[in-house]
């Protein structure tokens, strides 16, 4: 049973996920991205009745709500419960969400074994990723203009690597070294409003998706990045004397364009 902590964490999310916000249909662009990886086991749940499917596409049984379970990787299999196969896939119903590790995440997970342990791979919406993601890179009480920017820049950098993935079986991973993606912990009302309101946007150069740098501060940008890319306590900074998104991804990138994600 997930504990007494986890259990609160989930009911004060769970207005967030059930429409107090409202979350648009739009487009379905997928991203994979390694939300756990290399480890012997990892813990594992959902929220609501979740079918597990094994490698040959068969139900192999379900998990109950609110129940976790451990996933472990054993001689190149996976198993999860009395359920074993080459790889798994967890699938909760319709708005509901997977625990791993420590955290909910939308959308569906992959457990695949690997020599290291187990990878556990989150197939998520890219805006619904991007809810995450905006939150986790930037203070959600910023202004609205800088977490705007933060949602193009990120949007255009998971874009890049969908495109360009870092792994055969992932696109992307959470961490720093990629973009830091909490699932639903890192969300927050003005990401989301973000989000929504740079639907489908991209920054490109001759036509093609820019895989948008970007760190915490001037220092950071210049040293690691050569000066390109956008200092986010720039953006911060910038926000504040009423420059627009536009202005500000214009500021750390220039020479780009705003485009769209066809079918947004």
């Amino acid at each position: 049973m997930i504990g007494r902590p986890l259990r609160r964490v989930w009911i004060a999310l769970l207005a967030l996920s059930l429409g107090l916000i409202p979350i648009p249909a739009v487009a379905q662009v997928i991203l994979r991205v390694a939300i756990a990886n290399g480890s012997r086991q990892v813990r594992l749940g959902s929220s609501t009745t979740a079918t597990v499917v094994d490698a040959q596409g068969r139900p192999a049984g379900q998990l109950a709500p609110m129940r976790a379970q451990m996933a472990q990787f054993n001689q190149g299999y996976v198993s999860l419960g009395a359920m074993r196969s080459g790889y798994l896939w967890v699938r909760p119903a319709p708005e509901g969400l997977v625990y791993v590790g420590d955290r909910w995440y939308r959308g569906q997970v992959l457990l695949y074994p690997r020599s290291q342990g187990v990878l556990a791979i989150n197939y998520v919406e890219l805006d619904t990723y991007l809810y995450s993601v905006v939150g986790a890179e930037m203070y959600p009480s910023w202004p609205a203009a800088a977490l705007m920017a933060q949602a193009v820049a990120a949007r255009s950098y998971a874009f890049f690597k969908r495109l360009r993935p870092v792994d055969r079986l992932y696109d992307i991973g959470a961490t720093e070294r990629h973009q830091v993606y909490k699932g639903l912990h890192s969300e927050h009302p003005a990401t989301l409003q973000a989000v929504h309101a740079t639907r489908g946007q991209v920054l490109t150069h001759k036509g093609g998706v820019v895989m948008t740098q970007y760190a915490a501060t001037d220092d950071i940008v210049t040293d690691v990045f050569k000066g390109r890319g956008m200092s986010q306590h720039g953006a911060n900074r910038l926000a504040q004397q009423n420059y627009s998104y536009l202005q500000i991804l214009n500021h750390f990138y220039p020479g780009t364009r705003l485009g769209k994600i066809e079918g947004y």
